[in-house]
């Protein structure tokens, strides 16, 4: 029996999601006022980002709008632009990745990364709704998940790695599965605002740091600095959909430009 005057926008959304809005839908619990028609389009071709369980993926695509504004339908998909999957020390880069609204506000995600080891590709797949993806591993020719797995870290059969792989093997699953905090990497990249925070090393030891943040909608500027004390800064600049132009500058006075057309058929 209370009448709310001026609330809040945060305030109303919460006691909407408790149900004690009751003054805002009619009897057959619909929302009173006027109902509008919808046909909006949103463009993002890049700076979609999904994160968490090791992924660290960037997509880029368009969203439309329609049905009214009391039933919302959204649909449209969102491709890989770049990404990474880090799990146990491996670095897998993603070559292939979709995000798809069909429907509904939850999206299904697909990202998938390839190698091949002792004759066998294997692959990691991540695939379902965006709030309950599975992991998958898939190789041709066709084994049990836990010996793709164990090709894909190892480069080994199940059967003949030591009891300290299996259990990284197994903590590598709990990672994938969810049950693994925020990394180190990604609080940094929060903190410091970038889009991109990477940190790898060689097998000669050597490290590297790589940040990446967006300079404007369609420049994107990438600084990389090895452990040895070079550094390296790449600029790509979208000039439509298709075309990008790349640029690089060393600390050794390197440097150069390049025109990349890329399409998909």
């Amino acid at each position: 029996d209370l009448n709310h005057r001026n609330e809040p926008a945060a305030v109303h959304a919460t006691r909407d999601r408790a149900g004690l809005v009751i003054d805002a839908k009619g009897a057959n619990g619909k929302v009173a006022g006027p109902v509008y028609g919808l046909d909006i389009t949103v463009t993002a071709p890049n700076r979609m980002f999904v994160r968490g369980r090791g992924l660290d993926a960037e997509l880029g695509g368009s969203l439309r709008l329609q049905g009214t504004t009391a039933d919302i339908v959204p649909s449209g998909a969102f491709d890989l632009v770049r990404g990474r999957l880090d799990i146990l020390g491996k670095r897998f880069t993603l070559d292939q990745g979709s995000l798809r609204l069909e429907g509904r506000f939850i999206p299904y995600v697909r990202l998938g990364a390839s190698t091949k080891t002792n004759d066998v590709t294997a692959t990691i797949l991540v695939e379902g709704p965006a709030t309950e993806p599975e992991i998958h591993f898939v190789s041709v020719p066709e084994l049990p998940e836990e010996e793709v797995l164990s090709q894909l870290l190892f480069g080994r059969s199940l059967t003949t790695i030591s009891p300290l792989q299996a259990a990284q093997l197994a903590s590598a699953v709990a990672t994938l599965a969810g049950r693994g905090g925020a990394g180190v990497i990604e609080r940094l990249r929060n903190s410091f605002g970038l889009d991109d925070l990477d940190i790898t090393t060689q097998e000669d030891g050597s490290a590297s740091l790589k940040a990446g943040k967006y300079l404007a909608r369609n420049l994107y500027s990438e600084v990389i600095v090895e452990s040895s004390g070079t550094s390296e800064i790449n600029l790509n600049l979208d000039l439509t959909p298709n075309i990008t132009l790349k640029g690089r500058a060393t600390s050794e006075g390197k440097s150069g430009i390049g025109i990349y057309l890329e399409k998909d058929y």
